[in-house]
């Protein structure tokens, strides 16, 4: 059976509303699904809904519309003005103006023995680890107890659906789960009981499409943090060309890293350090990054998160060798045009962003899907293979970005790309990052042509980065 994490079908929804279905649709969909399940396994009877203040609430509420000729009762699991999403509150307040039943459950004491045939636990859904608390531990106890046949909705309440691991958590007769089954559900037969994975709408293709869910899981403030919380990126680069590493710099900052520090050849280093006094510009002796200053840009990389490698360098024949031994010293790294190199070290994560000719050039292949991802499995990293539809790829999952415009054919926008990379690969995985720094690039771009049309520059697409990321959050 094909699984899918909690994590992936957070990125999906939101996805889904991002490309024209919207999450009303889904959670109509899924609550006639469950509804129709009952109705495949019962007689009119009583029906006590114990519901939650979120989505899986929401699910819930739709249920008990098509449950006409049954006797329902709902618990809300809190106030209703608690509730936590739009759409849940919308199929709220229907129920409410049809006149059912509903008590709101405000804490332990208002809870009683199930008198039901049936129970519908619609009260935690996804996103639940841990220890429960009350009311909800008082709940599943309640519903553990009682004789009714119990649907649980997506999730049974207090199981991790991505691991199965549970505390405490209600024992369901059927499991009714959307779009596809999470792997924790396979995993926790004693109280997941009979799995029904029904079909919500999603189409297939939508799984791929890259979306503002992406960023959403990426991009992370913490309220308590400090400087340097946010990432500190390291770019090594410039040399033939002065403005590319430059741009790689500004652009992780205005990704959301709090340091970018460039290690630039002394020749250049009055140049890149005039860009910006937000940058923290190094030099290294001579023309060019060679092995030379391999011990001296290693303990640079200690103090950063993430080192970019390989914009601006030209020919420099030794980038190559530098490369291959710098990434023996180093955990995460983000590699860009004469950086890209196809021998990486097996414990170092690494994103690489060639456009269709710097893969040809460095694999030999086509630039394709089946070739990014044979690639990608290879060497094993991720492939960003920039071009009118970006593919992302870590030899397993695919992704694809559409989001930009022919405007982005203007030098420094691939490092732009690659700055943005290395500001979310600071705190999440390669392939993520990957794919939120492919679509928040390109929805820069989108800003761009709004405001300028086709006509812009990467220093222009720099400035529309934070707009980008805070209309994909906004989502």
């Amino acid at each position: 059976m094909e699984t899918i994490t909690s994590q992936e079908m957070a990125v999906i929804d939101t996805n889904c509303e991002y490309f024209g279905l919207s999450r009303l649709q889904l959670m109509e969909n899924a609550g006639r699904g469950l509804a129709d399940e009952i109705l495949r396994r019962s007689e009119p009877c009583r029906v006590a809904i114990f519901a939650g203040l979120g989505n899986n609430g929401g699910d819930a509420f739709v249920a008990a519309r098509f449950l006409k000729d049954y006797d329902v009762e709902i618990y809300l699991m809190g106030s209703a003005k608690d509730i936590k999403t739009d759409i849940a509150m919308r199929n709220f307040q229907i129920l409410k103006n049809a006149g059912f039943k509903i008590i709101e459950v405000r804490d332990s004491s208002l809870l009683k023995e199930v008198d039901a045939d049936i129970v519908v636990d619609g009260m935690l859904g996804t996103g639940v680890r841990g220890k429960l608390r009350q009311p909800y531990a008082k709940a599943v106890e309640i519903i553990n107890e009682s004789d009714a046949t119990v649907f649980a909705v997506d999730v049974p309440t207090g199981l991790n659906p991505d691991t199965g691991e549970y505390e405490e958590s209600v024992k369901a007769d059927y499991t009714v789960t959307f779009h596809r089954a999470k792997p924790g559900l396979l995993k926790a037969k004693e109280v997941v009981g009979e799995l029904i994975v029904k079909d919500i709408g999603i189409p297939k293709e939508f799984e791929m499409l890259i979306g503002p869910g992406e960023v959403k899981l990426t991009y992370k403030r913490f309220e308590a943090g400090h400087k340097g919380n946010h990432g500190r990126i390291l770019i090594v680069g410039g040399g033939e060309y002065t403005g590319a590493p430059a741009l790689t710099a500004l652009a992780s900052l205005y990704a959301g890293a709090d340091i970018a520090t460039l290690v630039v050849p002394e020749r250049i280093y009055p140049i890149i350090a005039s860009f910006s006094p937000n940058l923290i510009v190094r030099k290294v002796e001579g023309d060019a990054v060679t092995l030379r200053h391999l011990d001296e840009i290693v303990e640079i990389a200690r103090r950063h998160h993430v080192v970019v490698l390989g914009m601006g360098v030209g020919k420099n024949e030794e980038f190559k060798d530098f490369v291959v031994e710098f990434l023996k010293h180093v955990s995460k790294a983000v590699l860009d045009a004469d950086g890209i190199i196809s021998d990486i070290p097996e414990d170092v994560e690494c994103i690489l962003t060639p456009h269709a000719g710097e893969f040809k050039r460095v694999f030999g292949l086509e630039a394709s899907v089946e070739n990014a991802k044979k690639v990608a499995e290879k060497i094993n990293a991720v492939i960003l293979l920039k071009g009118k539809e970006d593919i992302v790829t870590d030899g397993c999952r695919v992704r694809i970005n559409r989001s930009g415009n022919a405007g982005m054919t203007v030098g420094g926008t691939g490092d732009v790309l690659a700055g943005i990379a290395g500001a979310f690969f600071a705190l999440n995985d390669a392939f993520w990052s990957a794919c939120a720094s492919a679509f928040v690039n390109g929805k820069a771009g989108e800003l761009c042509f709004d405001e300028l049309g086709y006509n812009y520059t990467a220093m222009d697409l720099i400035r529309q980065i934070p707009k980008a990321i805070k209309n994909a959050l906004e989502f």
